[in-house]
């Protein structure tokens, strides 16, 4: 791992991430032509992080809350109908997840034992509370990249099937998170094993999201929804290999 001699690159590196997410919302005024000009400048956000937490890892991840909410705003930005019953979904989710966390990190009875860092942010009750946005984030990116998936292959999938593919790419990306997480102070699990509890918790709960989000007519064509998963896949492989 990349060590710094003084705080000067990563200050830099700190005033750059801000820059990209400045430029990023001035395109984010124009939904309907820079869908690809804001997918770059996400993926430029990522790989910026990436190469900063590589360098001083619990410095940059005190940047996380901030590219939580980027993410999330970017994607759901670009959904094609917000109305009312939008964001009371929305919330639903944030709300149920968040419930879901607490449980799990008091109890030890969901996911396993572990217990939060303070790299995510402000808690109640020792939960994160931006955990419910990265629920939000992963169950409907992992469902907008099997909706697209299957349109290109022109495969019809109904809801469980669906759902549960969703759940799948879900738990995938929780399995790359996980041998990370310690180290970024986001979460760490008791004696620093992850047990096949939270995968399975995870395929479970996700699949029941997943199930929810699409018969509520929640998931519909975003051009973004499926790259936000990929380039997630994209960063925490590459923190894999370098923390």
């Amino acid at each position: 791992m990349l060590k710094l001699n003084n705080s000067l690159d990563s200050k830099l590196l700190d005033v750059l991430f801000v820059f990209i997410s400045y430029i990023m919302f001035k395109f984010l005024r124009d939904k309907s032509k820079n869908t690809l000009i804001i997918s770059v400048i996400l993926l430029i956000f990522y790989t910026i992080g990436a190469i900063g937490i590589s360098i001083n890892p619990i410095e940059f991840a005190k940047l996380t809350p901030f590219n939580l909410l980027l993410t999330l705003i970017a994607t759901l930005w670009l959904h094609p109908k917000k109305d009312t019953f939008f964001y009371v979904l929305l919330c639903f989710l944030f709300f149920a997840s968040f419930t879901l966390e607490y449980a799990g990190v008091n109890t030890g009875l969901i996911f396993g034992k572990y217990k939060y860092g303070d790299a995510l942010g402000q808690k109640i009750g020792n939960t994160p509370l931006l955990i419910g946005v990265n629920w939000i984030i992963v169950v409907y990116s992992s469902l907008h990249l099997v909706q697209t998936v299957s349109k290109k292959l022109n495969i019809k999938l109904n809801a469980l099937s669906a759902a549960g593919i969703g759940a799948l790419l879900m738990v995938l990306l929780d399995f790359l998170i996980e041998p990370i997480a310690p180290k970024l102070d986001f979460w760490a699990f008791e004696n620093l094993v992850v047990p096949i509890q939270n995968y399975t918790a995870w395929f479970f709960f996700g699949f029941m999201f997943c199930f929810w989000l699409i018969k509520s007519g929640l998931i519909s064509d975003n051009p973004i929804g499926w790259r936000v998963y990929l380039i997630q896949i994209g960063f925490f492989s590459i923190l894999n290999l370098t923390l």
